[in-house]
């Protein structure tokens, strides 16, 4: 393996034979960069060209010692950070493992074994975090991103998600205000009425469809009811207990209208029947025709809604299920990794087909501008190759290429859309061939024969020797959802959007695609497209340089009392952890209550208060703590808001009963730190608005 396709590791120590050693263990298995100095690697950091999944520092070093480095590395890289230290002293050698939240440290004398099980483990911990963000953005991205209303539901029928199109269609702005409420909790209208359907697919614990009708739909339309097609389907847990159920809400407000519409046509017209019988008649024909034409034409979109609402809930029960399975606990490391590898994959499948679905709806709507730019198409090629390269090599398959030397070195076109053709067709070439070689060809054929002054045509061919494809399912190849069968779709995968897509993509930019395939023998996939040569090369655009804004220092000026009132368990551990990490005392109450307590019966230099808790919330608490009374020597706190429900109007309602210092969820650890170092404090943070 290359040095560019290993993982990176950064060692940091000042002998010189400390790093050839450490390079010398751990050389096979990572790609090792390594310094002498801590200001040195501070600044390969601030670049953009590396992204190192461990940190390594010598503890004891000029300038520096290995924990603070650390602890600023932790500014610039999301990277596990490893100490390597000669302590003996276990208080002193913990302190600093604390300072530089580390994942984990090797005494000295230490050798290549021990070393090369730490780094390893350091960076499948890296590779594994990284891998949850990347499945939660994506996740949080496709469920904002749907037009259709989707929440799930527990088996009491409390929210545990929504995304925004369901909240918008209950009246409220933020999704997250509906987690762990339920319909009539919210006192959304129709309350009743949902929940009673959501009960009944609890009880069935199958998926069920119905159509129901919601609350007007906005203040500029109050007499217009909105209509939804809405269904309802039960997840269950690792036993095959129901769980709970996910709805998904379509919108057919239009068409109950136009169905309402057509009926009244039609009454209108049975009424007219006697009296102007001839010409009735033929407005019968067609209002008819337009009735079959909108009957057609709306089953044809359910069709394709049904279609794409499958395809979404099965990687989406991918999601749900692997991490149902990883918070039921009991799973070794080895398996997290699987299902964290499984949930990321599921994750990437949902929105490969959401960007498939944008595609195709861009290109149907006309709203799809390709661009004419020069290009390198040889270049183009190579780049789709190495994307797909390497699950070839993984089947054992041949790969070879050949581009013809007639191809002009710059030929016009849109870059993006031409790789996303080439690109589609080598990876499903590789998808479709269990064994033997996938290869293309790329020529330039002459003008078509009897077209005088038509431009030549570059053709690409993408070759394979598959499974193929039958003769009967050729034609309809390219069309929306298709696949040869069942059976393949099952085994291979994928939404059948790819070659549709393609299509699109091909006759859009004035060309043409096809394909000649024989069962068991492999198939070949073309297209052609006039070829337009750059006069000039394209210009190169300037690198980018420089680094951003550093983010403050979140280390404690020194060790402080605070109060802590939060209702989350897990915020509680998160938060308190990292405050007592750098030296705070920490007391933990649940609910605005305890808070006034607390703080009426003892000393704190700050309160971190939530807003939203049983008993008593953050509001009222607010309140009651301010009318507490006190004396010059025992002042009262300042208050500082951690919540996840901080909008506009809430921001509001503290400011009026004296809350100016807002911290948002999910919590930021250095605005954290930094505000519970300086908040109070002569000199010190003001406002923390986050």
């Amino acid at each position: 393996m290359i040095a560019q396709e290993l993982p990176t590791v950064m060692v940091v120590d000042d002998e010189p034979e400390v790093l050839m050693a450490v390079t010398d263990a751990l050389e096979d298995e990572f790609y090792v960069l390594t310094s002498t100095s801590p200001l040195k690697a501070r600044a390969m950091l601030e670049g953009d060209d590396i992204a190192p999944l461990v940190i390594i520092s010598d503890q004891r070093m000029p300038g520096m010692a290995g924990h603070e480095f650390l602890r600023w590395a932790r500014e610039l890289s999301d990277a596990t950070r490893v100490l390597i230290t000669g302590y003996t002293d276990i208080d002193a050698l913990g302190a600093a493992v604390n300072a530089g939240q580390i994942f984990g440290y090797l005494p000295k004398p230490w050798t290549p074994d021990r070393l090369g099980r730490l780094i390893r483990e350091a960076a499948e911990h890296c590779a594994v975090r990284r891998a949850l963000a990347e499945e939660r953005l994506l996740l949080s991205h496709l469920m904002n991103s749907v037009p259709d209303p989707i929440a799930f539901k527990d088996k009491n029928l409390r929210y545990l998600r929504s995304n925004v199109a369901h909240a918008k269609a209950l009246g409220v702005d933020n999704p997250d205000d509906l987690i762990g409420r339920t319909d009539q909790e919210i006192g959304a209208e129709g309350a009743a009425r949902r929940e009673a359907a959501d009960q009944a697919a609890l009880e069935a614990g199958i998926t069920v469809t119905d159509i129901q009708q919601d609350a007007p739909a906005s203040a500029e339309a109050p007499s217009r009811r909105r209509w939804y097609s809405v269904v309802r389907s039960t997840f269950k847990d690792g036993e095959g207990a129901t769980e709970g159920l996910v709805t998904i809400a379509r919108d057919i407000t239009a068409a109950k209208e136009a169905e309402q519409a057509l009926s009244e046509a039609h009454a209108t017209l049975e009424r007219r029947v006697a009296e102007r019988t001839e010409d009735l008649a033929a407005t019968a024909r067609d209002l008819l025709a337009a009735r079959k034409a909108a009957d057609m034409a709306n089953e044809a979109k359910s069709r394709y809604l049904a279609t794409v609402a499958h395809e979404l809930r099965t990687p989406l029960t991918g999601v749900i299920g692997f991490s149902e399975l990883l918070l039921r606990g009991g799973v070794s490391p080895g398996e997290w990794h699987r299902l964290l590898t499984l949930q990321a994959e599921a994750g990437r499948t949902l929105l490969g087909l959401l960007d498939d679905i944008l595609d195709l709806s861009k290109i149907e709507a006309g709203r799809l501008t390709l661009e004419n730019l020069p290009l390198d198409f040889r270049t183009l090629v190579d780049d789709c190759i190495a994307l797909v390269r390497p699950s070839a090599s993984g089947k054992g398959l041949a790969f070879n290429s050949a581009v013809t030397s007639a191809l002009p070195a710059k030929i016009m076109g849109d870059p993006t859309r031409l790789r996303q053709v080439v690109l589609n067709l080598l990876t499903n070439a590789v998808k479709f061939t269990p064994a033997g070689s996938v290869s293309l060809t790329a020529e330039v054929l002459p003008p078509p024969a009897g077209l005088g002054g038509a431009p030549s045509r570059l053709r690409v061919c993408v070759a394979d020797t598959g499974i193929g494809i039958p003769p009967e399912r050729l034609s309809g190849l390219f069309e929306e959802f298709s696949q040869v069968d069942e059976t393949t779709a099952r085994r291979f995968g994928g939404t059948g959007l790819g070659l549709a897509i393609c299509r699109r993509l091909v006759e859009h930019m004035d060309g043409r695609i096809g394909v000649e395939s024989v069962p068991g023998q492999g198939s070949r996939f073309w297209f052609e497209l006039p070829l337009a040569v750059s006069a000039e090369e394209a210009a190169a655009l300037p690198p980018l340089t420089g680094a951003g804004p550093q983010a403050p220092s979140g280390r404690a000026r020194g060790g402080r009392r605070i109060l802590l009132v939060e209702d989350d368990r897990s915020t509680q551990i998160l938060v308190s952890t990292i405050l007592r990490g750098v030296g705070h005392e920490v007391d933990i109450v649940d609910n605005g209550a305890a808070a006034v307590q607390a703080v009426d019966t003892g000393t704190y230099d700050l309160v971190f208060m939530d807003m939203h808790m049983p008993v008593m919330g953050g509001l009222e608490a607010t309140t009651r703590i301010r009318a507490l009374q006190r004396t010059p020597d025992r002042p009262l706190p300042p208050l500082v808001v951690l919540t996840a429900g901080v909008t506009a109007e809430e921001r509001e309602r503290c400011r009026a009963v004296g809350l100016e210092i807002f911290l948002s969820k999910p919590v930021d650890l250095e605005k954290l730190l930094l505000t519970a170092a300086t908040v109070g404090l002569p000199g010190g943070e003001g406002d923390a608005h986050d």
